[in-house]
């Protein structure tokens, strides 16, 4: 079927469409938000100015496909370029440029180098890819395993019949947070804040800071610097 080449007029991300304007007859058109996907090109969002080929199937495109980007705005890539040079004085390494990473960020994409790299670096508490937290048995364990250059001996178990948790050296003892499946986040905070006093009297440099629906292991000024760049 022939296909049609069109600018990007205008994007909807709240509802989830673009409009097109094709380069010969009348207009717009909507076309989903993202394009189809491509072996090299991550799943990125349409941009106000992009320029696309696709088919016309009534008042809508199908089958859009890339043709040129418009660029991230340059203060993104700025500031991308400092986080970048930030991150490297906290010897974590990203494989990935400042240009790259705006455009990621910029287009909303459905990967996020930057956030896989430092997560791959940094210990977090769940494991979302694995299972649910509520079905992960290996939940304590990794958190053993992430303490022990830190408090080496560590140790946390659940006390059989209760909601709790029992925290060495120390032998403390820590109800669980009254959870849900859409949130076990609460069920682990308790535990975590205990967990963080054990660190702050032992005088370690990290924290378990807080992420949304998870928490990872890492200095507090880098979790700050992670979450003012928005990547935490």
């Amino acid at each position: 079927m022939a296909r049609d080449a069109f600018t990007v007029e205008d994007v909807n991300s709240q509802h989830g469409f673009a409009l097109l304007r094709p380069d010969s007859g009348e207009g717009p058109f909507h076309a989903p938000l993202y394009p189809e996907p491509e072996a090299d090109v991550p799943p990125f969002q349409l941009r106000k100015g992009d320029r696309v080929t696709g088919q016309r199937r009534g008042q809508s495109v199908a089958d859009v496909a890339w043709v040129t980007r418009v660029e991230p705005p340059y203060e993104l890539v700025e500031r991308m370029a400092e986080l970048l040079a930030k991150l490297e004085q906290w010897e974590l390494k990203v494989p990935a440029t400042a240009l790259e990473l705006a455009e990621h960020h910029w287009r909303q994409s459905r990967e996020d180098p930057l956030r896989r790299e430092l997560t791959s670096q940094l210990p977090t508490f769940f494991d979302w890819e694995l299972s649910h937290p509520y079905k992960d048995g290996a939940l304590l364990e990794r958190l053993e395993a992430a303490m022990q250059p830190y408090l080496p001996g560590f140790a946390v178990r659940p006390l059989q019949g209760r909601e709790a948790f029992v925290v060495d050296p120390g032998g403390h003892e820590v109800e669980a947070g009254e959870g849900d499946w859409d949130a076990p986040a609460t069920t682990f905070e308790p535990l975590l804040q205990r967990v963080n006093a054990v660190l702050e009297q032992a005088g370690a440099p990290v924290r378990w800071v807080p992420t949304g629906n998870d928490w990872v292991l890492a200095p507090p000024g880098l979790a700050e610097l992670l979450v003012l760049n928005s990547v935490l």
